[in-house]
């Protein structure tokens, strides 16, 4: 990283706060085994703000309880500690970035969009997997973190929605090490690691161009990878037929299908279709999941 570079993205990552209290409390509360509802319950109630997310979410068609769930006693029970874990997680992130300008706020707006289709694509694969749907999410939502830090650095010169909006993706990184003289998933490891992260959600934001380069939890950036791709593919979806989005991956991603049966995941090329499909089906029906994060 050369020194202009270096001092400017180092400063932005200084500049953003720490995780509120409220996460340290949830994450403690969540990582005890012998904790009980009640605890979990006691580190949420200070934080009203954090309530309203946490009841708003477990009302939505994201997780569709048949009754109406009006108390964080009974958003504990019905959704469990991991879900709330990282309800919390997800809402305090988006909160820790500061509120744009009007001229960035509709660029940050379409980041944000891809981000949670990413998101939803990986919970869908996790859920087939029966891997942590919740968790996968959440590393899906997160896992460009490092892209808005570097907007934030350089609002003239970072292009953050490059592959969003029809012009050439980073699809190794390598153009925008050379451009910057850093990655966004460097950036964004880097502040995963100064907000404590789960070393999962971690190792998918800091390896999921790279994921055969992650130290632990590799299947996760895994699985980010492919959402992430058919995130991308998502925004052509008037246009791209499933066989088109089997056919894709079966040309152009080999090396991933090697991968995933190297981590023991499995790979069929019909599920990638089926995961399309899915994607398609649920991703206008939970936008509201996203006004809740980005929402005061």
């Amino acid at each position: 990283m050369t020194e202009p570079h270096s001092i400017a993205i180092n400063a932005q990552i200084d500049a953003f706060p720490a995780l509120p209290a409220t996460v340290g409390k949830v994450m403690a509360v969540t990582a005890d085994p012998e904790s009980s509802a009640n605890d979990l319950m006691q580190a949420i109630l200070p934080d009203q703000a954090m309530c309203t997310a946490i009841l708003k979410v477990a009302n939505s068609a994201f997780f569709g309880i048949p009754r109406e769930v009006s108390t964080i006693e009974r958003a504990v029970v019905v959704l469990g500690y991991e879900e709330i874990r990282n309800i919390v997680l997800g809402k305090a992130i988006f909160a820790s970035f500061p509120k744009m300008n009007s001229e960035s706020r509709a660029t940050v707006g379409v980041f944000w969009e891809h981000a949670f289709t990413c998101g939803l694509a990986a919970k869908i694969i996790g859920e087939q997997l029966h891997l942590s749907p919740s968790e996968l999410f959440i590393s899906g939502l997160i896992h460009d973190i490092g892209k808005l830090a570097m907007f934030m650095a350089f609002p003239k010169d970072y292009p953050i929605l490059r592959g969003l909006t029809g012009s050439s993706h980073y699809s190794n990184t390598a153009e925008e090490e050379q451009t910057f003289a850093v990655c966004h998933d460097q950036v964004g490891l880097q502040l995963a690691e100064k907000w404590l992260l789960p070393k999962q959600l971690a190792m998918a934001i800091g390896y999921h161009h790279k994921p055969q380069e992650a130290q632990a939890y590799r299947q996760y950036p895994l699985i980010v990878q492919v959402a992430d791709i058919l995130a991308l593919m998502y925004c052509n979806a008037d246009i791209l037929r499933t066989e088109d989005v089997m056919k894709i991956f079966g040309d152009f991603f080999p090396e991933t299908a090697l991968l995933w049966q190297d981590n023991r995941l499995p790979w069929n090329i019909v599920d990638l279709g089926f995961w399309f499909e899915t994607l398609k089906l649920h991703r206008e029906k939970n936008q509201n999941i996203l006004n809740i994060f980005t929402g005061p």
